[in-house]
């Protein structure tokens, strides 16, 4: 049942868009969306600098502006975060701590963070929507503390000669910058990205932890109703199993008494010989027929249904067992069993078991008075015997052993079905 039913996945239980589907199923193709992403934000940083029209970059030599030293380590370092940033969904921990090394060496070259904000809320992000929340704030908390005091530093190293460079601001007011002007601008940018890339992950990673909550439900339920089916279908087998004993049990037994009889009579009674082979040949075709039908039950094939006997049958079994010798007085008393076919079934079962019995172990010739009575919610069945003249049946006779607590441990089954 199990590996024909559908598997239920988490893209199942998430309402995803084409869009999304295709990158949740393709986890490449979004480590290549955010390495390109992350290219574009460094292209604005790292090419100006190249250019050598970029923001100053501390040295106060014209030589090494000239050069494009710091701008060429600038980009170095731009690079190797690219390449850093494509392991995150593997190891989101050491890739982030990657990250804000390089972002530590990136200020001391260049006295700014630059690009390298972006690919730290990018790695940032991966932590969250994967690890707990403490991961994510200790690495927010102290890559945050970190590139200021680094930024402050640099600031402090290049003060003197920062000293005697003027900046001109947008309403015409001409300042000297210093090493709080860096860190203010660069500082709240790197922690308002770790922020943003810190409450979107987290949000991610509930979800995924719900959906994945809602997964592990839904194949419990399917388990337990699997589980259930087997036990029914353990259930049927057996039911159907004792069926097939009784059906058995009975047709055997009775068919070995009529050809007793028939045998003994085949001289002195021909008629009755004749009537005995009559019903010997009836029997076995019915027997026969019930175990076709149990048969094609448990092979799953289609076969005819027919109503199965209930107490309406209890003449009909009367009257084989009186064919087979047996002397069977049948009672019924208190009002009509209600309509309902195992409750028949059962009580025709334990009377059809009881008269094998008897004949089985009392034998042909003895009396049986049978009493079936119902009333007040309860259906009570009586078969009692006397005993017995002739010989009983040989044990085993009906393919079974036959002592009498076997039989008994049968009757006690099937008064559990009642």
């Amino acid at each position: 049942m199990s590996q024909d039913a559908p598997t239920f996945t988490e893209l199942d239980a998430r309402r995803l868009g084409r869009v999304r589907r295709y990158f949740a199923q393709h986890p490449r193709a979004s480590d290549v969306l955010v390495c390109v992403l992350f290219a574009l934000s460094a292209v604005s940083d790292v090419g100006p600098a190249v250019d050598g029209a970029g923001p100053n970059l501390g040295f106060d030599t014209d030589d090494f502006r000239a050069t494009g030293t710091a701008a060429a380590l600038s980009l170095a370092l731009t690079v190797l975060a690219l390449v850093v940033l494509w392991f995150r969904r593997r190891w989101p921990v050491r890739v982030t701590v990657t990250l804000v090394v390089l972002t530590l060496v990136h200020v001391a070259v260049s006295g700014h963070v630059g690009a390298l904000d972006v690919g730290f809320a990018l790695a940032l992000y991966v932590v969250a929507a994967t690890r707990p929340q403490r991961w994510g704030w200790l690495l927010l908390g102290t890559a945050s503390a970190l590139v200021l005091g680094s930024l402050l530093l640099w600031g402090g190293a290049i003060q003197p000669a920062a000293s005697d460079v003027t900046v001109t601001g947008p309403d015409d007011t001409v300042y000297t910058p210093g090493p709080e002007s860096t860190a203010a601008s660069d500082t709240p940018a790197f922690l308002l990205g770790g922020l943003v890339a810190l409450a979107v992950g987290a949000n991610v990673r509930g979800r995924r932890l719900h959906v994945r909550a809602l997964v592990q439900r839904h194949q419990q339920l399917v388990d337990v109703g699997e589980q259930g089916a087997r036990l029914a279908a353990a259930a049927e087998q057996t039911r159907i199993a004792r069926e097939m004993h009784d059906v058995v049990a009975h047709g055997l037994t009775v068919m070995i008494a009529l050809s007793d009889g028939a045998r003994t009579a085949v001289r002195r009674s021909p008629d009755r010989a004749e009537e005995a082979l009559d019903l010997l040949s009836e029997t076995g075709r019915t027997a026969l027929g019930d175990m076709r039908r149990m048969l094609g039950v448990l092979r799953g094939a289609d076969v005819p249904l027919e109503p199965q006997p209930g107490t309406q049958d209890l003449e009909s079994l009367v009257q084989q067992f009186r064919a087979a010798g047996l002397t069977v007085h049948l009672t019924t008393a208190g009002p009509p069993l209600p309509p309902d076919a195992g409750l028949a079934l059962t009580v025709y079962r334990v009377v059809q078991e009881s008269l094998t019995n008897v004949l089985r172990h009392a034998g042909a010739g003895s009396r049986v008075d049978v009493l079936v009575r119902h009333g007040a919610g309860r259906v009570g069945i009586e078969v009692v015997d006397d005993g017995g003249s002739a010989a009983p049946l040989a044990d085993g006779a009906d393919g079974a052993s036959g002592t009498g607590a076997e039989d008994g441990g049968r009757l006690a089954r099937l008064g559990e079905r009642l």
